[in-house]
């Protein structure tokens, strides 16, 4: 893969895409995503923790940080339809 140039290629575009509409996904509900790497987004928001709790139930795992409890880790969903239970369970207040 490290010598494929075109699959390399496809593969930041498709990541940034991904992230783009992630970052979209959280805008949405209120969140102003922060980070460069397109494989996950920092969140910073008053209830880290409860929201980590809430998004656990509906075995969607994110990454709190003790260090900081406003801030909530959100990978990259791994496609469309985890994106739009992301989506849903972020709109499930």
């Amino acid at each position: 893969a490290y010598r494929d140039r075109t699959w390399i290629a496809e593969t930041r575009e498709q990541l940034s895409a991904q992230a783009a509409a992630l970052d979209h996904v959280l805008t949405a509900h209120g969140h102003s995503p922060a980070g460069a790497c397109p494989l996950f987004r920092l969140i910073e928001t008053d209830d880290a923790h409860g929201l980590f709790e809430r998004l656990a139930r509906k075995s969607i795992l994110t990454r709190p940080f003790d260090g900081n409890p406003r801030w909530l880790r959100i990978g990259l969903p791994a496609n469309p339809a985890a994106l739009e239970r992301l989506d849903a369970a972020l709109a499930d207040g």
